[in-house]
């Protein structure tokens, strides 16, 4: 079944990689692409602490005020950086803010963050576990 006729051998070549062998690469990708998913699994579903934006207001021209959601086990504590940007996406804006430990497992915070320039938008980059 996997013989190609003699004409058609001849006017397109035969298959580029034998029969087995493409069997042996297609589980070889499998194998790898489910290796991947598994990795990236474990490693983004078990975040210590998770941050969302809600919202940012531009106060004035050196000033911006975000409000996030943070959801952490209660009882511990945690470090989040939050950036300032301006029109051109570069960073007028930065500060790192201490969440305390709280018997809450999401509570809201509100920082406000002092620009060097004009800022457009603002966002969290991420939190860590202290």
């Amino acid at each position: 079944m996997n013989e190609v006729p003699e004409h058609l051998h001849a006017r397109y070549g035969g298959p580029v990689v034998p029969p087995r062998t493409a069997r042996i690469l297609l589980i070889a990708a499998i194998v790898v692409f489910g290796a991947v998913v598994v990795f990236l699994g474990l490693r983004f579903a078990d975040q210590p602490v998770r941050v969302e934006t809600v919202s940012y207001d531009h106060l004035d021209a050196e000033h911006t005020q975000v409000t996030f959601i943070v959801t952490k086990d209660p009882g511990t504590r945690a470090t989040c950086t939050v950036q300032a940007m301006n029109a051109g996406r570069a960073q007028v804006g930065f500060v790192e803010v201490e969440i305390p430990a709280s018997d809450a497992r999401r509570t809201s915070h509100t920082v406000e963050i002092a620009t060097q320039g004009d800022a457009v938008s603002a966002e969290v980059l991420g939190c860590e576990e202290v």
